[in-house]
């Protein structure tokens, strides 16, 4: 398998990439106040029509770039309440490859598998994340939004690289009955950023940043961009789903088909 930046149903990464750029999140303060309770009850609307999706299955086309170097195939995406979600990528020259992720709050725990299909560990701070990477209000709808979620609206501005304005809201995982420092350092490692269009109220860009999987301190920022959106069973899916790594574009899902309910 060719070395590369591999995606992750989580929000992980498993090898090297480009650490340039990559800045630190701010911090929210650890409760949902009117206001972010008003923006999440807005987003449900437009995700679902306030309807709770209990599960969702999505399936595509995978194009994968490394700089000159491209890899096609077929992407499966799968998310549920439970806290529970899956990628499985089939690329042409890199083989097979699934990354998932289980568990809520305290336990969550995340693994991959390769061609050799044997199971790996990931860094639990690269697990850490208030939103599932590929559909953020499948996890903020809010009959089922979890009392460790810490949500800050921000209004207007300006998320990720681009320059374009959108409705800030900013989420974070504050767990309890923990020491002050790593109840510090789960906020910090769990914050994501969210932007939503400001006319559909639906997400348009998530960033966050993680760290190599050896744990060193240093952040590698990631954007996904969010487009196409097209009504599944009264529920908007965004069928283009474009992740970034430090501002260059690593991997593109074209969705084909969505099962939802």
């Amino acid at each position: 398998m060719r070395t590369a930046l591999l995606l992750s149903a989580c929000g992980y990464l498993l090898t090297s990439a480009s650490l340039l750029g990559a800045t630190s999140p701010t911090i929210p303060t650890g409760s949902t106040g009117t206001s972010a309770t008003t923006l999440l009850n807005q987003l449900s609307t437009s995700f679902s029509g306030g309807n709770v999706v209990h599960q969702v299955q999505l399936t595509g086309t995978a194009n994968w770039h490394l700089g000159s170097l491209e890899d096609t195939g077929t992407a499966t995406l799968s998310a549920a309440t439970n806290g529970s979600s899956q990628l499985q990528l089939s690329l042409s020259s890199s083989g097979t490859r699934t990354e998932t992720q289980t568990g809520q709050g305290s336990d969550m725990a995340c693994t991959w598998a390769g061609n050799d299909t044997a199971t790996h560990a990931v860094d639990q701070g690269n697990c850490w994340r208030p939103v599932i990477w590929f559909l953020p209000p499948f996890s903020l709808q809010p009959s089922l939004v979890p009392s460790y979620l810490g949500a800050t609206d921000f209004g207007t501005g300006p998320v990720g690289f681009s320059a374009a304005k959108y409705r800030h809201l900013q989420g974070a995982l504050v767990l309890p009955n923990l020491i002050p420092k790593l109840t510090t350092d789960v906020m910090t490692r769990s914050t994501a950023d969210l932007g939503l269009d400001p006319a559909t109220l639906l997400p348009a860009v998530l960033t966050y940043s993680i760290r190599p999987d050896n744990g060193a301190p240093i952040p590698i920022a990631v954007e996904i961009h969010y487009s196409n959106y097209q009504t599944i069973n009264g529920v908007k899916i965004p069928f283009t789903i474009q992740r970034y790594i430090n501002g260059s574009l690593q991997l593109e899902i074209a969705v084909s088909s969505a099962q939802v309910n």
